[in-house]
């Protein structure tokens, strides 16, 4: 009965790491890439927006627009940091694999 409510489970195909040509090593590693690049982005955003909120509220007072400064610069310096690891991958992919974007493709792949 639950079978036929659900359907039944199929075995994953199995993702072998062999040799340098082996896709299933670099797919992950571009998903993960991808994933950090995306939650960086978000959160980015997030504080800009709350030290925007920040700034607005804080009346001029020195401390509340301190506060708010230096969260944008902590914004803009982790943005920073995820463009430096976005070119490193760059760098690496091409070391590596003589293609720049080898770490860098956003696109989910099936094995």
């Amino acid at each position: 009965m639950i079978f036929q409510v659900f359907g039944g489970l199929k075995q994953p195909a199995a993702i072998k790491y062999t040799g340098p040509n082996a896709q299933g090593l670099i797919s992950f590693l571009n998903n993960i890439v991808a994933l950090i690049m995306i939650i960086a982005g978000i959160w980015t955003v997030f504080n800009f927006i709350s030290a925007g909120y920040m700034y607005l509220n804080s009346n001029n007072e020195p401390q509340k627009l301190t506060a708010a400064g230096n969260k944008i610069l902590q914004s803009v310096i982790g943005l920073a940091i995820v463009a430096t690891v976005y070119t490193v991958a760059g760098i690496l992919g091409y070391i590596l694999f003589q293609e720049t974007s080898t770490f860098l493709k956003f696109e989910l792949s099936s094995p």
